[in-house]
């Protein structure tokens, strides 16, 4: 095992903190044909959720917000804060907005496997890193430069590969088995 700070990890991070559609002169839409704008609120449980009543952006928007680059598979998207610490990982990449309370993170595939760095984000230890470094009296929340600073214990990549070969599938054979029981219901 291998300590490092999370800033050791990513190759980039995206964050939009304090950013808002009226700043750059624009509005966000309600028209789901338009480009999805993901916040905190669309993760949870490593999934995107309420879609439904997610924001949505034009071209112009998108181009104007994500300058620093578009999404790609293996990117983790990790919430800032209302609520700190859920994650998801980008599987296939997908054109969206990465909105307010959103961190994305793209980790250096020479040092971590991205599924071992969403099983990380994932696990009680990590979670509460975020907490000691949070703050806020109302909601939690982790500033970027705090995140950074966070330390993990990493192993070496093969060992990574190995842990990701015996749980991933456990984790999509749970997903396969929500998708049919929640059709079984509908």
């Amino acid at each position: 095992m291998t300590r490092y700070k999370l800033g050791e990890i990513v190759l980039k991070i995206m964050d939009f903190r304090g950013k808002t559609p009226k700043k750059l002169g624009m509005n966000w839409t309600e028209n789901n044909k338009d480009i999805l704008a993901i916040s905190a609120k669309n993760v949870k449980n490593g999934k995107l959720i309420n879609l439904d009543k997610a924001h949505y952006g034009n071209e112009e928007l998108y181009k104007k917000w994500m300058k620093e680059g578009n999404i790609k598979k293996g990117d983790l998207l990790l919430t800032s804060e209302a609520p700190l610490g859920e994650s998801f990982l980008i599987s296939e990449p997908f054109k969206a907005i990465i909105s307010q309370r959103i961190f994305l993170l793209r980790p250096n595939p020479e040092i971590i496997d991205s599924w071992y760095f969403y099983l990380l984000s994932t696990t009680s230890i990590f979670k509460k890193k975020l907490q000691e470094r949070a703050t806020g009296t109302t909601v939690l929340g982790i500033k970027q430069k705090e995140l950074l600073k966070i330390e993990v214990d990493i192993p070496n990549l093969k060992k990574q590969k190995e842990i990701v070969k015996k749980i991933r599938p456990i984790i999509l054979k749970s997903e396969l088995n929500e998708k049919i029981n929640t059709n079984l219901v509908a």
